[in-house]
Formats: structure tokens, sequence, C-alpha cells
């Protein structure tokens, strides 16, 4: 069976007045009371390292890290990762089996709010749109998301589902469309077919640059994992 990283190898604040966001976890559904294993495809905004990605997100371990993206387990954290480079951020996804039937990330990413940090911000341009703003006022019971302190803790509700998809096992991917994306050649690349793609995700074959899809990785176990 591929490995998870053969699988997923890719070629100051403002009021939050409006704005018109595509990221949603909403498209995720999950079903059971469960946890399980599940990633996002992050691109980098700025040149980095695997140790401040690890700092970024507190989802995994360092040779997990490592192993989502194809390098050996003696690879420095210290590595430099280039700009726009799309990089496998494992995680733990927790199903609570509520009225919402959301799947989201296990308590972390916890976020710590900066100077000029804006919600909106902070869901575009640190996390890559994969929340919105919304998301995350809810999930920390901000009633105005205009008002953040710093140094305020956020958690960061990254999507994932641990539902079966066509009767079997997979792992929940969440894919962020980049220009000149197709239906067909994101389901071809991760060997799923675009009929399950568009029934999971409820669309249309039309997409919009940073729409997150949920993309079941077949043949891939979902238990959970010790990162």
């Amino acid at each position: 069976m591929p490995s998870l990283a053969a699988r997923l190898a890719f070629p100051a604040a403002t009021l939050l007045v409006f704005f018109a966001a595509s990221a949603s976890a909403t498209n995720f559904t999950c079903t059971a009371r469960t946890t399980c294993r599940s990633a996002i495809g992050y691109s980098v905004p700025n040149a980095t390292t695997y140790g401040d990605l690890l700092t970024l997100f507190n989802t995994t371990t360092l040779p997990d890290l490592l192993g989502a993206n194809g390098l050996p387990p003696t690879t420095a954290a210290s590595t430099r990762i280039a700009p726009e480079t799309t990089v496998v951020i494992p995680f733990r996804c927790r199903c609570s089996g509520n009225k919402y039937n959301v799947g989201q990330s296990d308590g972390h990413p916890v976020y710590v709010v900066k100077p000029q940090d804006g919600l909106d911000a902070i869901a575009r341009n640190v996390f890559g749109a994969f929340i919105t703003f919304q998301e995350i006022a809810t999930a920390n019971n901000i009633s105005d998301p205009n008002l953040i302190q710093v140094g305020q803790k956020l958690w960061i509700p990254l999507p994932c589902s641990c539902d079966q998809v066509d009767g079997a096992d997979v792992m929940h991917f969440a894919y962020s469309v980049a220009g000149g994306d197709t239906t067909s050649a994101i389901a071809a690349r991760y060997g799923v077919s675009e009929n399950t793609l568009l029934t999971l995700n409820k669309i249309t074959k039309d997409l919009q640059k940073e729409q997150i899809l949920d993309v079941p990785l077949p043949g891939m176990s979902h238990t959970s994992s010790s990162f």
C-alpha cells in the first residue's frame, strides 16, 4: 500500500465587515462519536522550517510530520521550507456525534493572538483559509469577532471526518483548491472517483480557488494514532 507521503505528494487587524470566505468545515460531515487520523495540505505562505510548523500547528510529532511528507526521520527540524510549498500536516480528528455532525481537529492547533491580529487574518493568512473567522469565533465562544486580546489562546478547528465513504474506511484529507484545478484532475491525483468527490462535498464541477474539499483517500487506515 502506498505511504501517506506518496498518496499526498503535490506536483494590522481590520474590522470584519464583509468577507466572501470560501473555506468551511461544514462540508466535513462526521456522524460517529470517535477519533481518527486526518490531515490537511498546507501551503506555506512564507519561508519556514518543519520545527516552526510543529510549533504553529502543535498537532503531531516531528517523526510523524516528516513521515507524512516522505522525509527520512533524521531530517532536522531546522530544515528550510520554501514559500508556497505544500506540506502535509497530520492531526487527530474528533467526531463528537452532536447534532451538527461536524468533525474538527481534537483541541489543536492552539494559536496565541499577536498584536495587530484579527480573526479573519488568522484564518486566511496563518491557517490557509482551512477555516473561517466565524468558525474560530464559534469554537472559542467569541461573541464579537472584532474583539480579541493579545495573548488570547484560540482553538483552530480544522475540518475533518472519520466517516466511511462508500462503505469503506478512508482517511479524509482537506485539500485547498489551487488555480486551474478541476474535479477530475484532483480525483485522479488521489485515486478517488470524481463522482465520489462531487457527492461527498455536495458540489458541482465548478471550483473556486481556496475552496476546501474533503478528499477521501481510499485504502488508508483512519485509525487514531499517537500524534
